[in-house]
């Protein structure tokens, strides 16, 4: 794929902001990461066309732009977490959403390399080139700063779990979630025809699988979220999921 100047200079201004957010440590590489997630998650709630036009040569319908902005809530909903437990106390908190992002970026990259193997005929949906810079190298430098950190981490917290009503909430949801987006994710053709959309294509799929990758990203918080020392900052995971 031949780089234009934009491309170059995005490139290098994003080498740039990761290097920068990384060498300052976990609280501010958290923020850093907060704030790029939330950045993302509006313009995909606002304008889902404009990005999917930049990435895509199919057609779009009503049901892409309705995933797409899926995709973006949950984005925003993840990010309501992140902040509401930005100055806890309980090392296990930050460790936690450090390794969903780490699992659910994961899965986003493998569902980028899926897609261009599977998906770059325009009558399975059309994906470009340009998705690769937004989805593998975009995707890779934020999974490679979460990595770093989540690694890096010497003290693992993790306390006695209470039967308390939010430690239920939060193992019931975390459990049904993980359990669907385990299906979605594998099976999203049989997802959407179960919903009685019978004409999907390729970037109906990726986009789907897109929003489950983050979906798990909180279903993972969600589960471990019993384990925090404090009822704050469960309360504040549960206000990200109803977000």
């Amino acid at each position: 794929m031949e780089m234009s100047t934009t491309d170059i200079v995005r490139t290098a201004a994003m080498l740039v902001a990761f290097a920068v957010a990384v060498s300052r440590g976990r609280k501010i590489w958290m923020m850093a990461d907060a704030g790029a997630v939330l950045l993302f998650g509006l313009g995909w709630m606002v304008a889902p066309g404009i990005l999917l036009e930049q990435m895509t040569k199919g057609p779009l319908d009503e049901l892409h732009l309705y995933i797409s902005r899926s995709y973006g809530a949950v984005m925003v909903g993840s990010v309501v977490t992140w902040y509401m437990t930005r100055n806890s106390g309980d090392v296990t908190v930050s460790n936690v959403l450090l390794y969903s992002r780490v699992v659910g970026i994961t899965m986003q990259l493998l569902a980028v390399a899926y897609c261009q193997m599977n998906y770059r005929d325009l009558e399975k949906g059309g994906w470009t080139q340009e998705q690769i810079w937004y989805g593998v190298f975009g995707g890779g430098v934020w999974l490679l700063g979460n990595l770093y950190h989540s690694a890096r981490s010497d003290q693992f917290g993790c306390f006695g779990q209470r039967n308390d009503r939010v430690s239920f909430v939060l193992r019931l949801d975390g459990f049904l979630c993980l359990l669907l987006s385990l299906f979605e994710f594998a099976f999203p053709d049989m997802w959407l025809s179960m919903l009685g959309m019978k004409s999907v294509d390729g970037i109906h799929l990726h986009m789907l699988r897109c929003f489950i990758a983050v979906m798990f990203m909180s279903a993972l918080v969600s589960t471990w979220a019993p384990v925090f020392l404090k009822d704050e900052d469960k309360r504040n995971v549960l206000l990200g999921r109803m977000v």
